[in-house]
């Protein structure tokens, strides 16, 4: 869409009030305080701040300097995943962390709309032997074309953007805010590697919330010695807007600083959890199945079959061994080894599992179709009958119904198959 139609097609109420231009003497207080300067381009000023940190510096587990033990070509993968935002198409199979630059805004809301404001855009990236952080700060709302300009201008150095929830809010909250001021600006036109869905994907199992903050401190090991809550910023910076204080307003640069240093560490460590997980260290049996899985739906069938083999030499409750075990006799189906995922469907007749039906009928096709076994099938599926009529309804979302009539079917087909193998004999 246009930049003009989508001025057309746009609320352009405005909830918040601008006031007066800040005073000059509030504004000097607010540049000392934050340690910024003033930048100025054709729309006007803001305040600008930059934080160096050296390559040898480490947030929580990851150290900066690991950025270029980084897998490119993982980091591709998951930028395009089916299962992030849709995109623009793009050629590349690599996403380098070197030409990467890494967004986060703090804004006067959460909710969004068109009377929300990125009053606070951090951008970090690396440099020759550093790691930069530069925080284009809005003192008032006056200044908020000048910001979202220098923001445009300089997001198009780069050849890649990363984000947490980047796609779904800081974004499409910064493209709203350049069509009310009529700013060419366009987010989809960088490779975006949202790290929202592969933390999700790696680590919800075990952690359930999967914040940005909780993340980095479960995950990456990092703890803020003084940190706020994000749904407190907005008023925060209403405060500050009131009253002209910066004392409160100091703590959202650092956590506007913190969230950008963990948005690399977790590109490094997510990239290499896929590429590796020996590697990465991964231990836990419950980010194994998920890392498990994820290679499954990518198709890597041998390092689904290397996790979940290593998530099970780890102790667990019984009913996570029976889920880990059905993915892992899965895996070897996919994979072709028909055998082995029959054994384990056996496996988990036999031992003291949870009644599962797939592994009845999975091995019933598997002793019917690869080992002509047409007796032996008869049994594992009047097996399979006898379970469902002693529990009629296993599951909220299990159809006890449907899978009677499929197993009298099935047995119906081996009786026909036993005659005929007969008879040849």
């Amino acid at each position: 869409m246009k930049l003009e139609d989508k001025l057309r097609n746009l609320d352009r109420s405005n909830p918040i009030k601008v006031r007066e231009k800040t005073p000059p003497v509030m504004q000097a207080e607010t540049e000392e305080s934050i340690g910024g300067v003033v930048s100025e381009n054709r729309f006007g000023k803001f305040v600008l701040v930059e934080k160096r940190f050296g390559l040898g510096y480490r947030h929580g587990k990851i150290g900066l300097a690991s950025c270029s033990e980084h897998k490119s070509d993982v980091l591709a993968n998951l930028c395009f995943s089916k299962n992030s935002p849709p995109q623009k198409s793009f050629s590349s199979s690599t996403f380098d962390l070197k030409e990467t630059v890494f967004v986060d805004c703090e804004t006067t809301g959460l909710a969004g709309g068109v009377g929300t404001y990125a009053f606070l855009v951090g951008m970090g990236y690396f440099g020759d032997h550093e790691f930069l952080v530069r925080q284009y700060f809005m003192r008032d709302f006056d200044e908020e074309e000048a910001v979202l300009f220098a923001v445009s201008e300089e997001l198009k150095k780069f050849k890649f953007l990363a984000s947490y929830n980047g796609k779904c809010y800081d974004l499409p909250l910064l493209e709203n805010r350049c069509v009310v001021n009529r700013i060419d600006f366009d987010p989809t036109s960088w490779p975006h590697l949202d790290l929202l869905f592969p933390s999700r994907r790696l680590w919800k199992k075990r952690i359930q919330d999967c914040s940005l903050s909780n993340v980095e401190r479960q995950i990456l090991n990092v703890e803020r010695e003084i940190d706020i809550p994000s749904y407190l910023i907005p008023q925060i910076y209403f405060d500050y807007l009131r009253s002209g204080s910066v004392d409160q307003l100091i703590p959202v640069f650092h956590h506007n600083v913190y969230d950008i240093l963990s948005l690399v560490g977790l590109s490094v460590l997510i990239s290499q959890a896929i590429g590796d997980f020996r590697v990465a260290e991964i231990d836990d049996p419950m980010d194994l199945y998920s890392l498990g899985r994820l290679h499954f739906g990518s198709g890597d069938y041998r390092e689904s079959i290397a996790c979940f083999e290593h998530a099970l030499s780890k102790a667990m409750p019984a009913e996570w061994q029976h889920v880990i075990y059905m993915n892992l006799a899965y895996s070897y189906k996919r994979l072709g080894d028909f055998r082995q995922a029959g054994q384990i469907w056996h496996r988990l007749l036999e031992e003291e599992f949870p009644f599962d039906f797939r592994a009845y009928e999975e091995l019933a096709k598997y002793l019917e179709h690869r080992e002509k076994d047409y007796p032996r099938a008869m049994e594992i599926v009047d097996r399979a009958t006898e379970c469902l009529n002693a529990n009629s309804q296993p599951s909220s979302d299990f159809n006890c119904q449907r899978a009677l009539e499929s197993l009298q079917y099935r047995r119906r087909r081996l009786e026909r198959k036993a005659r005929n193998q007969q008879l040849k004999n």
